[in-house]
């Protein structure tokens, strides 16, 4: 029996998933442009950013490498910016499937542990800032929006539940990472000197 490789099942089903919310999303901008805004119930979400929601919340961290190249390349073409995060989203469920398949957090000894140490510190605490960055923002619409009911809140929460979600297992996982990587090998590993 073959052992299932996820560094090509992540890739392919979620691929295939961003597909179809790449067309969603394609099919909304053109009805938009024949219609107009007025089929739209408005704030605090529109309907057709469900695909938007929906695509980036699951792909947050693709999403968030092809940020700084759409701002050096001055994409501002919602079309070009989703056909060219295709190719990242399919690179980046690659690498969580690589991930998988190696061990999340590989144990053999890693040269420079002081320098992937410290790049760690600042991934993790690049992360947990924008945790509490995002639980900040809820709680000021919350502060605001709260008292006409309890939707919008829930709403503004859905929409950045993705990225708060990527952001909690990442920052956990860097934060696992460095720290493994400040115990010597030799007491990770129960070998007694």
């Amino acid at each position: 029996m073959s052992t299932l490789r996820f560094r090509l099942v992540l890739p392919l089903v979620f691929g295939c998933i961003a597909i179809a919310l790449i067309a969603w999303e394609l099919h909304n901008e053109q009805v938009i442009e024949s219609v107009g805004m007025g089929w739209d119930t408005g704030p605090p979400i529109w309907p057709y950013q469900s695909s938007w929601i929906l695509l980036q919340g699951i792909n947050a961290p693709a999403y968030a490498l092809d940020l700084a190249i759409f701002l050096l390349l001055g994409v501002g073409n919602n079309q070009a910016r989703l056909l060219f995060e295709l190719p990242t989203i399919l690179i980046w469920w690659w690498f969580i499937g690589w991930r998988i398949d190696f061990g999340l957090l590989p144990q053999r000894s890693v040269r420079k542990r002081g320098v992937w140490r410290t790049v760690l510190v600042v991934v993790a605490l690049g992360f947990w800032s924008c945790i509490a960055y995002l639980v900040v923002q809820q709680v000021r619409f919350s502060s605001e929006y709260g008292q006409r009911g309890w939707r919008g809140p829930m709403l503004f929460l859905l929409r950045h539940a993705g990225i708060l979600c990527w952001c909690f297992l990442l920052a956990i996982w860097s934060t696992i990472a460095a720290a493994r990587l400040t115990t010597p090998l030799r007491s990770r590993s129960g070998l007694t000197s």
